[in-house]
């Protein structure tokens, strides 16, 4: 047996020791409610002691938040020397749960059915932390040595883009450079060497608000002696309804406009030829009325685009959204008066990342995927944003790969992972570092 399948019979052996590691994250609630208001300490306490227990060559917490308790951890093992270096890195936080009694089991008590494990953070991404501690822990306990470092960094504040001032971005600037990195988001096991870039707008519209009761004088001027029902009220609700058709419609138009064979779905190899789905524009929050009995005199609707940035601009797409609103707005008397705003960007603004396809870490991993599950590597693009931006544009080319994938609850209710894919996640992370860092063979096991 070579050292390589050593160590995939090291994991298979040790599975249920895996998911039980998985347990124990997902135990921990590591909900992010935002840059000041996360609890991912008791978690990074946790791996941080384990690593030392482990014999980990190095360990850092590093906190960067004015409390201190919120560090990111980062665990190393030295290389014999000559060998590149390889980073596993992820998140620890998670979102909030917004209706838990809709939950197969407690969102922090994960529980098994068929093959799949549920529990908040499963996916979204402790799944990949887990594969990505296990490959180095398979790879040590098989007694191989490699001559390039191994680096384990469980970051925080990524779910509220904190990557710049207490997270991934602050801590590798301080602590760590590497030769390639694997960002451990899940990705159904596909190579991300893209991803969306990510940007919010609000859309303002007002209108004038009156007691409900003279809503039938506001539709039905006339007869009331009025010329315009405007004198009386105006529903900014209804007024806004143009507005967000063409919002709606701009969805469909952008995804047949621009085409791309690693954003579209399925990737490459993968069904989808034509490079349709890059786009999403998605209203996540929608705020209107001020009183159960007044006619709405204000929406507010927040709306976020995932795009592909090296298609084309923020600016492009947010100036085409403002021409588009101004076009409609200018038909209506009352819009053409009270213009809509468009304010943009808000919240967020999260560029996408590139990696060349033919980049030697690219095609390293290629061969990793192969050997780990049988199946060739599909070269595609994630549909959300993470850290391998901030890695990206700290010269660390940076790709996504992970067990679990985003239409698996992810953010939602019954957040799971399969299981099968945890173990195969495992194995291609250990495969890629025994390619990647070479072994060395002149030590023997």
């Amino acid at each position: 047996m070579d050292k390589k399948q050593q160590v995939f019979h090291y994991i298979d052996q040790h599975q249920e020791e895996i998911v039980s590691f998985l347990r124990k994250l997902v135990s921990f609630n590591t909900i992010n409610d935002g840059e000041s208001h996360g609890n991912e300490l008791p978690m990074q306490l946790y791996l941080s002691e384990l690593m030392r227990k482990e014999g980990f060559d190095t360990v850092i917490e590093a906190a960067y938040d004015e409390e201190k308790k919120r560090p990111n951890v980062i665990g190393k093992i030295n290389g014999t020397g000559g060998g590149k270096s390889l980073a596993l890195m992820g998140h620890s936080d998670v979102v909030p749960i917004s209706f838990p009694e809709r939950w197969v089991c407690p969102p922090f008590e994960p529980k098994e059915i068929d093959g799949k494990l549920y529990g908040r953070g499963t996916s979204d991404m402790k799944g990949g932390l887990a594969a990505a501690y296990y490959a180095m822990k398979a790879i040590r306990e098989a007694g191989i040595k490699l001559r390039g470092d191994m680096i384990f960094h469980s970051s925080v504040g990524e779910e509220s883009q904190s990557a710049e001032t207490i997270g991934a971005e602050r801590a590798l600037k301080d602590h760590y450079h590497t030769d390639f990195a694997i960002c451990c988001e899940p990705s159904n096991l596909e190579i991300h060497i893209a991803s969306s870039a990510l940007v919010f707008f609000k859309l303002i519209v007002e209108g004038k608000g009156v007691h409900v009761s003279a809503r039938g004088q506001m539709l039905f001027p006339q007869p009331n002696g009025l010329s315009s029902g405007n004198d009386v009220a105006v529903d900014a609700f209804r007024k806004s309804l143009p507005l967000v058709d063409y919002i709606n419609r701009l969805e469909t138009e952008w995804n047949h406009r621009y085409r791309d064979p690693i954003m579209g779905w399925g990737g490459k190899p993968g069904h989808d030829q034509q490079g349709v789905g890059v786009f999403t524009i998605n209203p996540c929050d929608i705020r209107g009325g001020e009183y159960l009995g007044t006619v709405p005199s204000r929406m507010e609707y927040t709306f976020s685009i995932w795009y592909p940035d090296r298609l084309v601009s923020r600016d492009e797409l947010l100036d085409e959204v403002r021409r588009g609103i101004a076009a409609i707005a200018s038909t209506d008397d009352w819009l053409r008066v009270h213009p809509p705003v468009v304010e943009a960007p808000v919240i967020q603004d999260w560029p996408g990342f590139h990696v060349d396809e033919k980049e030697p870490g690219v095609q390293v991993l290629q061969k990793a995927v192969l050997e780990a599950t049988g199946d060739p590597a599909v070269l595609s693009g994630f549909r959300a944003v993470c850290d391998a931006y901030y890695l990206n544009r700290n010269n660390i080319k940076t790709i996504v790969l992970g067990p679990g994938a985003i239409n698996n609850s992810v953010h939602g209710d019954n957040e799971f992972i399969v299981i099968k894919d945890l173990i195969k996640a495992t194995k291609i992370y250990a495969a890629m570092a025994m390619d990647w860092c070479e072994i060395d063979d002149s030590i023997s096991s």
